[in-house]
């Protein structure tokens, strides 16, 4: 039916490309408008066949992938048929893969001159390690700090090395390290102490944390019959080795006296130099009278 219409004089159908009507023989069309009719439609064509390369459907997705924004600039641009739904998923879509695709060129590009800044910057400075056998404890320290060296510095017990004494280093002297590497040092103990000496040390210290006892007074309760009965030595070793505060144990004594026996400060002092009392030293216990108020 496409290629029929009807005579608008008698109404039979006829061929459509027909100017006269083969029925009533009445013309039904001007030679001229048909003319114009098909020079309209082969200047239409002629348009739609020399549309811009820009404007075409290929070029579109060409851009969408490799430079998402111009694409989305030519889908809403040239492209009116295609649905807007349609055009806002494409733009949600490689608009965010375009963002992610920069974001990781910008991150190597800032990886790769940040690995070069660190390179340049971490160019450690060499450093020849000394014999630290020939130094004291604190120019060891000393050294080791201007060098920016890490030194760990622990103590080990030694059978043939005498107490304090230098007794190795991990690093030889004269040899080359850098900046910020690690030397352990070790220094003696001395002997490792017998259980007895153990003890005695442990006891000693609990009688000057607990009783805030003199020295004397502790090594005498060490070694009386009536008291810890240690051997001399091992007492002897327990005060050449504990950790105490002497003044600070005199000054809470002489509070001790102060507030529970209300004595003058001359009768606490002499308490506390007593052979029969605290056996504290003279300096110890002036620290304490001259504190007592504080």
């Amino acid at each position: 039916m496409e290629d029929k219409k009807f005579c608008k004089f008698c109404g039979e159908q006829i061929d459509k490309e027909s100017i006269v009507c083969p029925k009533c023989g009445r013309q039904i069309q001007n030679i001229k408008d048909k003319q114009e009719n098909k020079t309209d439609n082969n200047e239409v064509n002629t348009s739609n066949s020399k549309s811009k390369f820009y404007e075409q459907t290929w070029f579109m997705w060409v851009m969408l992938i490799f430079f998402a924004p111009v694409g989305i600039f030519f889908m809403w641009k040239f492209h009116p048929e295609m649905k807007k739904n349609t055009k806002i998923i494409l733009t949600v879509v490689f608009a965010i893969l375009f963002i992610i695709i920069m974001a990781s060129n910008g991150s190597e590009t800032d990886d790769n001159s940040g690995n070069t800044t660190k390179y340049e910057t971490n160019k450690k400075v060499e450093v020849t390690v000394v014999d630290f056998s020939s130094m004291e404890r604190t120019a060891v320290d000393t050294w080791c700090n201007e060098n920016k060296i890490n030194c760990k510095v622990t103590d080990e017990y030694s059978d043939t090395v005498a107490k304090g004494s230098f007794v190795s280093q991990s690093v030889g002297a004269n040899t080359t390290i850098y900046e910020g590497d690690r030397i352990n040092i070790v220094y003696s103990l001395g002997k490792k102490p017998s259980a007895e000496y153990t003890n005695a040390l442990k006891k000693a210290e609990s009688y000057s944390r607990t009783m805030h006892m003199s020295k004397k007074a502790i090594y005498d309760q060490l070694t009386s019959e009536y008291g810890e009965q240690f051997p001399a030595d091992a007492a002897q070793y327990a005060i050449d080795n504990m950790t105490a505060d002497w003044n600070a144990n005199a000054l809470a004594k002489a509070k001790s006296y102060q507030n529970t026996m209300h004595m003058s400060k001359s009768a606490i002092y002499d308490q506390l130099i007593s052979e029969y009392g605290e056996q504290f030293t003279k300096e110890e216990a002036q620290y304490a009278i001259d504190h007592l108020d504080d």
